[in-house]
């Protein structure tokens, strides 16, 4: 973890750790992000998404542009907001999104990068503040599931890493014509059994593009998440669905080489969780002992589905940000209910797999 991550790991602990063991009622401190998820829609189809085989469900149900604002104006201003989906710039007002959120936060992007283009591009670059803790786009993720041909399979169109990779050259292009450095650029891939053998190439591609950092994303089968319908509250209690992965031999010797090649390249190659690599392993034998991990994400972090509900990690719906104000939501009941029963728990079943807990046992 490089030095800004640490900082914003002690910031973030700090944040959580007050609340969680001085205050029993699980009230929170004001959250240091918000992942906003202006749409389920997306452009492509990835074989790892829980979302997509549902897209249908989703088609026009998107909050309007005016409904959005009223949400993000909500949304504390120490708050990052990060808009993801589905796809973020498969919404004609975006930009228009993104410049209002920019007034008043700091902001993050993550894209599948296909439609991340031309005006899109001039736009992102030209909301983005000089430094890291001014308001504005900070930082901007994009989903590279391998390399050519491997990538398209992954995501089900022909030509999309094509695509993506241009626009990510014509962004980086883009800053230098603007004299900006910000938005920093993640190259973000979730492991799986058809790019795993990529792993080290992924790590090539990052240094390719310039982009300040690779991030290898554990994957995460638990379909009670990402505001995709209401759930029980009692969600988390059932274990999520096994990983399918077959290439455990190739999986060890790519992450060997990343681990020795994270003390060579200028950017940061980072994996989440923060696991180390024998958990890692364990995660995709289906191995792991939940008892090794603990949690304090809901004391910093929430989610807003695409229909305006602020959630935990689970799609426990703890109030309509359309209807209620976001302390009503953040802090009440059933939010506080949801964050005192993680902190008798320490951990769920259901959290195997999540991109936010924390291990807590032997590092090996």
């Amino acid at each position: 973890m490089g030095y800004l991550g640490k900082l914003y790991h002690l910031i973030d602990l700090s944040t959580a750790l007050i609340p969680y063991h001085f205050i029993k009622s699980g009230w929170a401190f004001t959250p240091l992000r918000i992942a906003l998820m202006v749409t389920h829609r997306c452009n492509l189809r990835c074989a790892m998404c829980m979302i997509v085989e549902r897209d249908a469900e989703f088609r026009d149900k998107d909050l309007s542009t005016s409904e959005l604002k009223l949400i993000i104006s909500r949304i504390p201003s120490r708050t990052l907001i990060t808009f993801t989906g589905g796809e973020p710039f498969i919404r004609k007002d975006i930009l228009e999104l993104l410049d209002y959120a920019s007034q008043d936060h700091r902001v993050n992007l993550i894209t599948n990068g296909v439609l991340f283009q031309d005006e899109k591009i001039t736009g992102v670059v030209s909301l983005a503040p000089k430094h890291l803790f001014q308001k504005g786009p900070i930082l901007v993720g994009v989903s590279i599931q391998g390399i050519g041909e491997t990538h398209d399979h992954v995501v089900r169109v022909k030509g999309a890493f094509e695509k993506a990779k241009t626009h990510v050259l014509q962004f980086q292009e883009e800053k230098k014509r603007q004299g900006k450095t910000l938005p920093l650029l993640d190259i973000k891939s979730v492991i799986t059994d058809e790019n795993v053998g990529q792993m080290n190439d992924l790590v090539d591609f990052t240094k390719e593009v310039n982009a300040d950092f690779c991030t290898f994303q554990i994957i995460n089968t638990q379909d009670s998440s990402y505001g995709i319908t209401d759930v029980a509250e009692d969600a988390y209690l059932t274990p999520p669905p096994p990983v399918r992965f077959s290439n455990i031999e190739t999986l060890k010797q790519q992450i060997a080489i990343i681990e020795k090649r994270r003390r060579e390249v200028t950017f940061e190659i980072r994996f989440n969780p923060i696991l180390p690599p024998g958990e890692i392993v364990k995660r995709y034998r289906n191995a792991i002992n939940i008892d090794d991990y603990g949690c304090f994400v809901p004391w910093t972090t929430a989610h807003i589905g695409p229909s305006g509900n602020l959630f935990p990690c689970y799609s426990i719906n703890c109030g309509n940000l359309l209807e209620k104000t976001f302390e009503e939501a953040w802090n009440g009941q059933t939010f506080r209910n949801f964050r005192q029963r993680l902190r008798e728990a320490k951990i769920f079943p259901g959290c195997e797999g999540c991109c936010f807990i924390s291990y807590r046992g032997k590092h090996t």
